[in-house]
Formats: C-alpha cells, structure tokens, sequence
C-alpha cells in the first residue's frame, strides 16, 4: 500500500505543479534583440529586405501619382500649344519635361515635325509605343516587390533548415546528457526565421498588390490626359487646315 501511495505522488505531484504553474504570469519577456540574435545570419538579410522594401513603399507613395507622371503645369502649357498649333514648341515644351507624359507627347510631336502630313492612324500608334514603354517602365519599379515577397520566405526557409540542423548537431554530440539549451538554440532560430521570412513576404505582397491597382489607374489616367492633348492638337490643325 506504501508503495502503490509513493508512485502515486510521483505521478501526480508533477502533473498538478505544471498546471498551476500555467496559471501563472510570466516574470519576463524575451528582448526583440535577442529574438533577432537567435534566428542568426538569415535574420540579417531578412532585416535588409525589410528596410529596401519599407524604403520602396515610400518611395512608391511619393512618386506613383499623375502630377508625377503628368505634372500639372505641363499638362496646362501643352494645352495652349494644342490650341495655336504650334508642333515646335509642343516638342520643346516635351523635351524640356523629363516626366512620363512628356516623353508620350513628345513621341508623337516629333513625328508631327518629321511628317506634318502624318495621319491619325499613325501619330497613335507612336503614343501606344510610347505609352507601352512608360508602363512598361512602372511595372518594373513595383515588380521589386515582388520580388521581395517571394525571396523572403526563401530566406526564411533556409534559415529554419539551417536552425533544424544546429539543432540536431548539438542532440548528436549531447547523446545520452540532458541539454535542451543546445537543441532550443536550433529550434529557435528555425522559428524566428521562418516567421520573420513569412511577415514580410505577406507584407510585400500586400503593397504590390496595392501598387498593381495603382499603376492600372495611372496607366488609364495617363492616357486619356495624353490623348485629351493630342486630339485638340490634330483636329485644330484640321480645322485650320480646312
């Protein structure tokens, strides 16, 4: 009877110290610094992908609008050109405007100058070029992105095979002593990273997925204000012509 009492308090004695303990408010909280120490190098290069892609929203925030693309004093001083006709000044007015507007237009205006006979059809199709090009060109800044979102959780990855493999060295050379320091230092770095790695893989996609909708409507923006221009250009020229 002694005996069956004594393996009875070994079983449960334990059982009731750990459920009251889960009971109980954690002393202290683990340092962020030290959370990025454990999750090692991969950390690192999580954290600069994290500063270029917080640096790239930024940016997109800045320059991704049509007053950027098309600044507004331009678009006004192409209008009075359009309305006196004068194709010269149209192109110098593009040329001296490095903006994605003015590259369209001017396109178009130095064809207008080359050709002054050109027709319609074909002044068009030197915009959509042109415009091609311009979107082109957007695509590929928020296509960093991307790029981000699909390397982070790469990086991510091979920061937990890596922290997997600390793990089971350190149980292999610690067969048959007790040291759970050397296979949690593994682990914790397999699991910082993986985490850090997915954070900002979602994040990025997040933004690009928002700048993908964005560009989409500058693009259309773009071009109606762009072909606004051009046709009051060629059909004044019509009617003066007329």
């Amino acid at each position: 009877m002694m005996t069956f009492t004594y393996r009875f308090y070994l079983l449960v004695l334990p059982t009731l110290t750990g459920l009251s303990a889960l009971g109980q408010e954690p002393t202290s909280t683990v340092p962020f610094t030290k959370v990025l120490t454990d999750g090692g190098w991969p950390m690192g290069v999580l954290g600069l992908l994290s500063l270029f892609g917080t640096f790239m929203v930024i940016y997109f925030f800045f320059t991704l609008r049509l007053n950027v693309l098309m600044p507004k004093a331009f678009r006004q001083a192409a209008e009075s050109i359009a309305e006196i006709r004068d194709v010269e000044a149209l192109y110098q007015a593009c040329r001296d405007d490095k903006s994605s507007g003015a590259s369209i237009i001017g396109s178009a205006a130095r064809l207008m100058m080359e050709n002054p006979n050109a027709e319609y059809i074909a002044v068009r199709d030197v915009i959509e070029d042109e415009g091609s090009r311009q979107s082109n060109a957007l695509w590929q800044k928020i296509q960093y992105l991307m790029d981000i979102a699909v390397a982070a959780p790469m990086v991510g990855l091979l920061g937990t095979v890596l922290g997997m493999i600390q793990a089971f060295v350190g149980l292999q050379e610690d067969f048959g002593t007790v040291k759970p320091i050397a296979l949690a230092s593994g682990v914790s770095q397999a699991l910082v990273t993986t985490a850090g790695g997915l954070i900002i893989g979602i994040a990025a996609m997040l933004f690009y997925s928002y700048f993908r909708g964005h560009v989409n409507r500058l693009v259309t923006r773009l071009e109606e204000e762009c072909n606004t221009i051009l046709h009051r250009f060629i059909f004044n020229r019509k009617s003066a012509a007329e």
